[in-house]
């Protein structure tokens, strides 16, 4: 899987270069363009964990896989208009969608802020459900603690959108079924 080269190091190196994106996006600047200008490294030859959340210290590099939608939240969210997204806002949530990265850093449990408005949850779960395969092929690299576990294992914002379309909380603890997340698509319940 192809990350962004920005996301990659010691956390307080990858906390710095946050700071420099996060003011871009506020600016304007597109997501793509942002995450994107120091070029991807291919998982598979580069070491080290895909943290999803909490944030990992030391001087071992990992992907920070929830930044910068975790921090930039807080700086582009407009706490007067709660449930209407930003125009900035909405173009960081689009332009999310179109890439396995992109879906990853909204994947993050740290980025459940993203999935507040309610219109954003199906767009999501398709992004999530398109990407899958590409995201779990990583293995046991994904972090939220101190080891690395297969993506399902972990918590992330699937589980929350599926959870809140009606899948039963046993079902989401539960481990994956060969087929994937979409096998779990049955037990959504249609909208009211």
């Amino acid at each position: 899987m192809l990350l962004p080269a920005i996301q990659y190091g010691p956390w307080s190196v990858v906390k710095k270069r946050m700071r420099t994106a996060i003011s871009q996006l506020k600016r304007g600047k597109g997501l793509d363009e942002v995450m994107t200008r120091d070029g991807m490294l291919d998982t598979t030859e580069y070491p080290g964990m895909l943290v999803l959340s909490g944030i990992v210290i030391g001087s071992v590099p990992n992907f920070h896989c929830f930044m910068p939608w975790m921090k930039a939240w807080d700086v582009l969210f407009d706490p007067n208009m709660p449930t209407v997204p930003t125009p900035i806002e909405d173009a960081v949530f689009e332009t999310s969608l179109r890439t396995s990265w992109g879906v990853l850093g909204l994947l993050a449990s740290d980025s459940n802020s993203w999935l507040i408005p309610t219109t954003r949850r199906e767009p999501f779960l398709h992004a999530a459900l398109a990407a899958w395969d590409e995201m779990d092929a990583v293995g046991t690299r994904y972090c939220s603690t101190f080891y690395g576990e297969r993506l399902w294992s972990v918590p992330n914002n699937l589980h929350y959108v599926l959870g809140n379309m009606g899948v039963p909380n046993e079902i989401l603890r539960a481990p994956l079924p060969p087929e994937g997340p979409r096998a779990l698509l049955r037990y959504i319940r249609p909208p009211n």
